[in-house]
């Protein structure tokens, strides 16, 4: 019998032996692949194996094993003792060729505030602006990597230089946690990797919490699809419309718009949006294709902002992925016009709440 508990036990954090944990989306919503479907995707048809746990299922990987918590739905947390090295590689084949698979695409704001009262003691940006920004910008390819119990105010103060206010985007922190519930050393990434020693059931809990807070951003954001219904539940009596544009925007001007675009939807990682480009009144107007999804997305864009139309049923998850790497390529300070989802986006209260 294999509960919940044995993978609690068998996963026990501690200093020599790191626990990771990489947390994927899948999901399709054309129901046409059921969770299993998309297991068999990841570790082949005879690599996994069932539980007496509704939400958790064992998976093996090069003399390893992959635990897959289920229970937050379309967000699956995989927890080993497998180096990253080693499960990366096979993930990141995966999930970057399969419509149905996405990363986690934690927003920048999503680090920084990452636990109320852990202490910082490693802080990480990536800043990668050379398919965005001009070769004379002096924030083009910004990398900082500072430790200490003063990294992030250090950081603070480099972000309010005019240079490089809008190239300052996390891209991984560590922190140390300590109170009552217990103990952790957590290590994430932006892309959705913890890595962490300390007691585990309170990593679960902290992977879960960081997890709902990116899903309230994805679930927002798919509240804004468009949609279509019928009154009284009969077409000959009228549609009423729902749903909006997803407006975006930003603190810095594109200063080419052309080849803005050809990055943007260029088909290729991390943006997976492909599309042909408009242009009109200096605004680029495309019916992009999600490639995750492999749905349609309307955007338009002007100098200093952008509005993306998601279709019914579209997946919030790449306006997440649009967002953050937007934040580390070209505008570290982006805003959404909408104050729910840009407190959804910045972890703070609108104004006036």
């Amino acid at each position: 019998m294999t509960t919940r508990a044995d993978m609690i036990d068998r996963l026990g954090c501690d200093v020599s032996s790191p626990t990771r944990t990489i947390v994927v989306e899948a999901h399709d919503p054309s129901g046409s692949s059921s969770p299993d479907d998309i297991m068999a995707t990841i570790f082949g048809s005879s690599n996994f194996i069932e539980t007496d746990d509704a939400y958790i299922k064992r998976a093996y990987v090069n003399d390893g094993e992959v635990w897959i918590d289920q229970l937050q739905g379309r967000f699956w947390s995989l927890h080993t003792k497998i180096p990253m090295g080693g499960i990366l590689p096979i993930l990141k084949e995966k999930i970057e060729s399969r419509r149905e698979l996405d990363w986690l695409w934690l927003p920048s704001n999503h680090l920084q505030n990452l636990w109320p009262g852990a202490s910082s003691n490693r802080v990480k940006t990536k800043f990668q602006g050379h398919d965005f920004l001009p070769a004379s910008d002096p924030a083009q390819d910004l990398s900082i990597n500072l430790s200490g119990g003063g990294a992030e105010r250090l950081l603070a103060y480099i972000s309010q230089e005019d240079n490089y206010r809008s190239a300052v985007s996390f891209d991984s922190v560590q922190v140390s946690v300590r109170d009552s519930i217990g103990r952790l050393d957590e290590a994430v990434h932006r892309m959705g990797r913890f890595a962490v020693t300390g007691d585990f059931e309170y990593h679960l809990q902290f992977v879960n919490i960081i997890v709902g807070r990116y899903r309230k951003l994805v679930e927002l954001c798919e509240q804004s699809s468009l949609a279509w219904s019928p009154l009284d539940g009969s077409a000959d009596d009228g549609f009423t419309f729902s749903g909006g544009p997803i407006a975006i925007r930003f603190s810095r001007e594109i200063p080419d718009m052309e080849q803005f675009a050809a990055s943007l939807f260029a088909a290729r990682q991390p943006f997976r949006l492909w599309g042909i480009p408009q242009f009109k009144d200096d605004v680029i107007y495309v019916d992009a294709v999600d490639l995750h999804v492999g749905q349609q997305v309307r955007m338009e864009i002007g100098r200093q902002w952008m509005r993306v139309h998601l279709e019914s049923g579209g997946c919030g998850n790449a306006i997440a992925r649009l967002v953050s790497n937007l934040q580390h390529r070209f505008d570290s300070r982006l805003e959404f016009v909408d104050p729910s989802l840009q407190s959804a986006l910045s972890l703070r209260a609108p104004a006036g709440v």
